[in-house]
């Protein structure tokens, strides 16, 4: 038998395939949020596991189609809410998995419980751990001759690290090394 967490994944694989392209490196990234968010787990016993991973594979399910206006965490939340109503999930429980899903990016909602809090430092923590987002961020601010916005997204995932200030210091290093490799990148000239 299917769990849902399973048929969550397939629906978050059938989105990009849907899509045809994956411009966000979610076929990485998600993975990556679900490393940390176990490990999470593990230091978190009390948390709700099956709320967390389910959070894992629905919170950035509404990337694509793009462009759009709408901010990938409110498209996640709604299209979380309609798979979670179809698969007949318990109303309080779902309530539980679309406030981590819209609390995710710590801006306009922020993150009140245990589980909303390891997916915002989780998916933050996976930024800092995925071996291209951040490069590949800066190689578009170059390439388009825009300020390096890259530094604020790093100066906000870690921000967000402190939720957990243990994962803060886990990732404090490796945090410090991504701004220096940027800012020397930054100094390149392949014009």
């Amino acid at each position: 038998m299917t769990t849902i967490i399973e048929k969550a994944k397939a629906g978050f694989f059938q989105m990009i395939d849907e899509f045809g392209s994956d411009q966000y490196n979610l076929r990485s990234h998600v993975p990556e949020v679900e490393k940390w968010a176990k490990h999470m787990l593990k230091k978190l016993p009390d948390a709700n596991g099956e709320a967390v991973l389910l959070s894992v594979w629905l919170h950035d399910i509404g990337h694509y189609p793009i462009p759009t206006d709408i901010d990938h965490a409110v498209r996640s939340e709604e299209r979380a809410k309609a798979f979670l109503k179809k698969e007949k999930y318990p109303k309080d429980k779902t309530n539980k998995i679309l406030h981590c899903i819209r609390a995710h990016r710590c801006r306009d909602i922020l993150p009140e419980s245990v589980e909303a809090k390891i997916i915002a430092c989780a998916d933050s923590a996976s930024h800092m751990t995925e071996p291209t987002i951040y490069l590949d961020m800066a190689k578009s601010d170059k390439e388009n001759n825009n300020e390096f916005r890259v530094y604020a997204k790093m100066e906000r995932d870690y921000r967000d690290l402190g939720i957990f200030p243990e994962i803060q210091n886990e990732l404090k290093e490796l945090y410090q090394n991504w701004k220096n490799l940027i800012k020397s990148y930054e100094k390149i000239d392949l014009k």
